[in-house]
């Protein structure tokens, strides 16, 4: 079994378990840190969704730095699993998950956030398209960021290759920054309004 750690936070130091199958692809440490460093104070009190969650990592930091809840997506039935074993090791009772395709279900997403009564942070990290049968995964990724109204997105970050060039505006957000590591990019929009 492999293991990752949370970085900061309440959590700092607890290990949570990785997938095992080969289409996995974790957020490295580097780029999770430049995440929340990035965020900082800004989560407290909003969700944090993250979608293509894997082993929540991204998600399960966003909690143990202040995020109010976390909502995860994730459609390989081992890996929403394993996702679901890594919560309840870490005692995380401020969670919700959703089983599926993330592009089908953002309107589910937006409808439980709409439910609460809560603004959140949209954490976007498709497999590289690259990989067969993910072609057009980054022309979806934008699709359903364009498609988020931000009185329920206070901001998204879009993890995804560095030869993929991501648009600088998609609906109602425009790409505030941009951090580069390596092969990986993180492109931060945040809304007009």
């Amino acid at each position: 079994m492999r293991y990752a750690k949370i970085i900061g936070g309440t959590l700092k130091g607890r290990k949570i378990c990785l997938p095992q199958t080969s289409g996995a692809r974790p957020t490295k440490s580097i780029a999770c840190e430049s995440v929340f460093d990035s965020l900082q104070n800004k989560i407290a009190g909003y969700a944090f969704v993250e979608t293509f969650a894997g082993s929540g990592s991204v998600g399960l930091e966003a909690i143990s730095r202040g995020a109010d809840s976390a909502i995860f997506i994730e459609r390989d039935r081992a890996v929403f699993k394993l996702l679901e074993q890594n919560i309840a090791a870490l005692n995380i009772t401020n969670a919700k998950l959703f089983y599926g395709d993330a592009f089908a279900l953002i309107a589910s997403v937006v409808g439980y956030l709409e439910s609460i009564g809560k603004q959140a942070w949209f954490y976007f990290d498709p497999p590289f398209s690259i990989r067969d049968g993910f072609s057009d995964i980054y022309e979806k990724t934008q699709a359903a960021i364009a498609s988020l109204s931000p009185t329920y997105a206070a901001g998204v970050i879009a993890e995804h290759s560095s030869n993929a060039a991501l648009n600088d505006k998609l609906g109602s957000f425009f790409v505030a920054k941009r951090r580069k590591f390596g092969a990986t990019t993180l492109s931060y929009y945040l809304s007009e309004h």
